[in-house]
């Protein structure tokens, strides 16, 4: 499976086209949003004409409007879980993170290694989760949830200075960086590879 990962677009219309304007080339089985659109339906209906799957959670920085606007779309993951590709996607919202996180945990114990967890927040005490301060920002919860149900993915965003990757026990973790600022990363799970890349 190959997923282009993005998270925290916060507006930035002219980078989301130019990755939609490569999406054939990319050769993607599944878009992954991370949160932190911060615009109202204009990104998403940027999102919503392509011809390939999409998958988000909404960030911290986004409100409740989009959180419906995703649902209503039928592309939120927060507090779900649905097959694609033979992968469970299932998310923890960026803003309704501990009742998200309950229901995304009932889909982790029934597939477990075949989940992809996608959050905005990165798990905690990770390379992927420090800020500029040098103090780890993400949530432990969501490292425990790693620990122990073992998913293949965690997709994250929201520290946009902790870009990268890293394998925390069994799990692939990836912080793509801010598309804001052109980030954005390719995962191939068959390979097991990430590629970070910049527009």
């Amino acid at each position: 499976m190959r997923i282009l990962h993005i998270s925290d677009i916060h507006c930035s219309y002219a980078y989301l086209e130019r990755i939609l304007g490569i999406l054939n080339e990319l050769n993607v089985d599944v878009i992954v949003v991370s949160g932190d659109f911060e615009c109202n339906h204009d990104i998403i209906g940027m999102l919503m004409r392509q011809n390939v799957p999409i998958v988000a959670v909404p960030g911290n920085m986004d409100d409740h409007y989009i959180a419906r606007l995703l649902r209503e779309q039928g592309i939120a993951i927060d507090a779900q879980c649905r097959l694609i590709g033979g992968y469970y996607f299932t998310g923890i919202s960026g803003l309704e993170v501990y009742t998200s996180m309950r229901k995304a945990e009932e889909c982790l114990r029934k597939y477990r290694e075949k989940t992809i967890l996608v959050t905005h927040h990165p798990p905690r005490a990770s390379k992927i989760d420090v800020t500029w301060g040098n103090v780890h920002a993400g949530l432990p919860d969501i490292t425990r949830l790693i620990e122990e149900y073992k998913p293949r993915a965690c997709l994250c965003g929201h520290i946009h200075e902790a870009r990268g990757y890293e394998v925390i026990g069994k799990t692939l973790c990836i912080n793509p960086g801010p598309l804001a600022l052109g980030y954005y990363a390719m995962v191939d799970l068959n390979k097991n590879e990430v590629i970070l890349e910049e527009l």
